[in-house]
Order: structure tokens, then C-alpha cells, then sequence
């Protein structure tokens, strides 16, 4: 591991792949480390992704990648302990397609690609410390092998140890990070066209509010796979603490919740998995995305957006990767590496819709840290349209039944004004 190369990159996720992928189209010497024993081993993800980036970069996209299933239905649950209400758009999406992975499936089609091309992937491989000289970052160390090259491209993910070994980010907050569990659920690919009513390739994309979280800051989810179901809940780590959740326990509760039970009563878990989402947006980017010799892409940079409606990482992580392929590139022409020569990766992601989409719903992380949505809300409205389907000698019109219900829960102005604030920036 003597060979110096003209870029190493840590971490084989979506941004890696990306930066690997372009730069190996380049010619240039390229190498991607993963920790994991294998591409995908260590990653961890609900199970959507949207297609716009992929197709502009991979002509053959839609041919070769192993998409599970097309998005055809969006839905959005609001649940109390024993009821649900739920907001369904069914819709051809084919002009801004989504789609559900496995991601580790997805990555490791990635990493084939980038071998394809010309770069090189080794799985395996933990990345200890960066080499510095005269504060210029000229490689990594990986337990007693040292690797050098012109300039270290930091896709490591969500633990931002080599981040802060560079000076570039500090450990996330409480409020910037949510944790999340994931199981996925055997089951006939024909038992989920017949509960989802779907057709052979069509799916589902279900976000839920409320007891899935137990009225915590966050939400739950779920994908349908080709002949598998991945459910999962999603917590901001502070709101965790305070409300004293034991995230290990909350996705049986979740699955078994009479709606959900219903769905997967015929399926069984085969597998668990947990990992922290960044959920800060435009505000849990670092002042600095570069250094002499260092940037960094993906989610160790914070490029997640959580808009309530839709939640993005893959996409924007693989485009942040493409661009800073793109600025080694150019540095490689004119021989310098320094931030100087490199901070125009900063101005290519200012330019790109990773930070005007960001920017775009900046005040949806506020927004979204309002516990009303997930406590009063889901419970109100269920409760509320309970009683209005009720049909007997005594039944009640809506507006009665609401002011009983808000009664000591919430004001009718506080209402109007979330409402307002939610279509505004949401």
C-alpha cells in the first residue's frame, strides 16, 4: 500500500461512489476504503431514492440498477394508540420518478460500477487517522499501512471521526442527529400487490406521525420491497431523552399496533438494523466543507433534507460526491490541492440543487421541532373523525366534537397559526 494514488476516499456509501465513480470515468488513480467487509455492509436506510441525479450521470440507470419497486403511492398516517387516519395520493411519478432499494444492494451496483470504470474499491479497510504535512492532508493511515495521494475526498457517513481529525466539523448535537430503527418483513411479493393493491412493480412510500414515535420528535416508515416490507421509526436523540424512550422496544410496539399488525400479519422479521440520521439541514452544515487537501461529501457534511413530506439523502450525498470529483479534477489540472484551490467545491454545491434545496425548505427543521405534530395532532384527529363516523341516536357534528377535543390541548389560533406555518414551509 505503498502507491500513491490521486484521491482516496473513505467510506463506499452513495457520496464515495459517486466522487469514485466520476473520477475513475476521469482517468485518474483512484481508491475507495470501506469499513465494511463489503459494500453495503454498514449501511443502513429507510428505502427511498429519487432518480434525477442517478440518470444524469448513468445513462443505463434504469436498465441496470436494482430498484425494488417504483413509487406509485404516497401516503401519510396519523396514529394515536389505537386508530389511524390516512392521506393517500395515488399518481404516475414517472417525470420525477422515486424508487425503493436495499441500499446495500443499490451501493454494492455502485461499487461495480466504479470498478468498471477503472477505480478501485477495498472493502475492509477502517480508516485510522489522516497524514498531514505542514497542515496539508497527503493521505490516511489504516492500522500500520499508510496510503497517500494529492487530496483525501471524506465520505465517511454520519460519525464524523476523521472530520474532526481534520479540524472541519465537530461531533453532532443532541438536536442535529435522530436514531433510527429498521426491520425488515418477509413476505409474498403477490400478498403485497393484494394488500397495497398495487401492480407488479408499483409501490408504496408510508410515512407515519404519532404513536410510532410514542408522540416523539420524529416518525415512522414504510417501503414495500419486491417480496419484502421495511418498517422502521425514526427519533430525534433529544426528544428520545426527554420523553426516556427505549428506541429498541419502539419499532415492536410500532409493528404491533393494530393497522400495522393487520398489514404484516403474515410476514416475519428477517432482519434488524439501527443507525443516526442527520436532521439539522442548512444549519448542520460546517462553516468549512474543505481544507488543504481534505473535503467532505455526504452525510458526514450534513446533506439530508427532512422536509416532513419527503426525506432526502442518497440523491444529495451522490450529487455532493459528483461535484467534489469534479473540483479534484480541476485541482488535478492546475497541480493544487490547497483549500484555496479547493473551496470551489463550497461554490459548485452553492450553485447545485443540494444547497437550494436545503435552502429552499430551511425552516422546515424549526418547523418539524414543533412536538404538536406528533403529540396533539395525530391524537386530535383521530379522535375527532372516530367520533364523527360514529352513527347512532346521539351522533355529532364535526365542529363540536373538535372543540371537545382541543379543550385544554390546544387553542383554535395556535392551530391556524401551525397550519399556516406548516403549507408555508413544508
Amino acid at each position: 500500500m505503498e502507491e500513491k494514488f490521486d484521491a482516496i476516499i473513505v467510506g463506499a456509501g452513495a457520496a464515495g461512489l459517486g466522487a469514485a465513480y466520476r473520477l475513475a470515468k476521469y482517468g485518474l488513480n483512484v481508491v475507495v476504503l470501506e469499513r465494511g467487509q463489503r459494500i453495503g455492509a454498514k449501511n443502513v436506510y429507510g428505502g427511498r431514492i429519487y432518480t434525477h441525479v442517478f440518470e444524469k450521470e448513468i445513462p443505463e440507470f434504469r436498465k441496470e440498477a436494482p430498484v425494488e419497486r417504483w413509487v406509485k403511492k404516497e401516503r401519510l398516517t396519523l396514529m394515536n394508540s389505537d386508530d389511524a387516519v390516512t392521506l393517500e395520493l395515488f399518481s404516475d411519478f414517472s417525470a420525477n420518478d422515486s424508487f425503493i432499494a436495499i441500499l446495500s444492494k443499490f451501493n454494492e451496483w455502485l461499487g461495480k460500477k466504479v470498478e468498471d470504470a477503472g477505480g478501485l474499491v477495498i472493502p475492509g479497510i477502517k480508516v485510522d487517522d489522516l497524514i498531514a504535512e505542514n497542515g496539508t492532508i497527503k493521505g490516511i493511515t489504516a492500522g500500520d499501512e499508510k496510503l497517500y495521494a494529492d487530496v483525501v475526498i471524506d465520505a465517511e457517513g454520519i460519525n464524523p471521526i476523521i472530520a474532526k481529525k481534520a479540524g472541519l466539523r465537530d461531533d453532532w448535537k443532541p438536536n442535529q442527529v435522530a436514531v433510527g430503527v429498521k426491520e425488515v418483513i418477509k413476505i409474498s411479493e403477490n400478498t403485497v400487490n393484494d394488500i397495497f393493491q398495487l401492480n407488479e412493480g408499483e409501490g408504496v412510500a408510508n410515512l407515519f406521525l404519532g404513536y410510532p414515535t410514542n408522540y416523539a420528535l420524529g416518525g415512522g416508515f414504510l417501503y414495500t420491497n419486491k417480496d419484502t416490507i421495511s418498517l422502521g421509526v425514526v427519533i430525534r436523540i433529544d426528544s428520545a431523552i426527554a420523553k426516556r424512550i427505549q428506541v429498541y422496544d419502539i419499532i415492536e410496539d410500532f409493528r404491533n399496533h393494530p393497522f400495522i399488525h393487520r398489514i404484516l400479519k403474515e410476514g416475519s422479521p428477517i432482519e434488524y438494523s439501527a443507525h443516526l440520521v442527520p436532521e439539522e439541514g442548512l444549519d448542520g452544515i460546517p462553516r468549512n466543507l474543505v481544507g488543504d487537501g481534505i473535503l467532505l461529501a455526504g452525510d458526514v457534511a450534513g446533506f439530508v433534507l427532512n422536509r416532513g413530506l419527503t426525506i432526502r439523502g442518497v440523491d444529495l450525498a451522490f450529487l455532493s460526491g459528483l461535484l467534489a470529483a469534479e473540483t479534484v479534477k480541476e485541482a488535478h489540472e492546475a497541480g493544487d490541492f490547497s483549500r484555496a484551490s479547493l473551496s470551489s467545491y463550497e461554490e459548485k454545491l452553492k450553485n447545485s440543487i443540494v444547497f437550494s434545496e436545503l435552502e429552499a425548505f430551511k425552516r422546515a427543521s424549526g418547523l418539524l421541532g414543533n412536538l404538536r405534530f406528533y403529540e396533539t395532532y395525530p391524537q386530535i384527529l383521530c379522535e375527532v373523525l372516530k367520533d364523527a363516523y360514529t352513527v347512532g341516536e346521539n351522533s355529532r357534528k364535526i365542529y363540536p366534537i373538535l372543540r371537545e377535543k382541543m379543550k385544554g390541548r390546544l387553542s383554535l389560533f395556535t392551530m391556524i397559526r401551525d397550519v399556516i406555518s406548516a403549507v408555508r414551509n413544508l
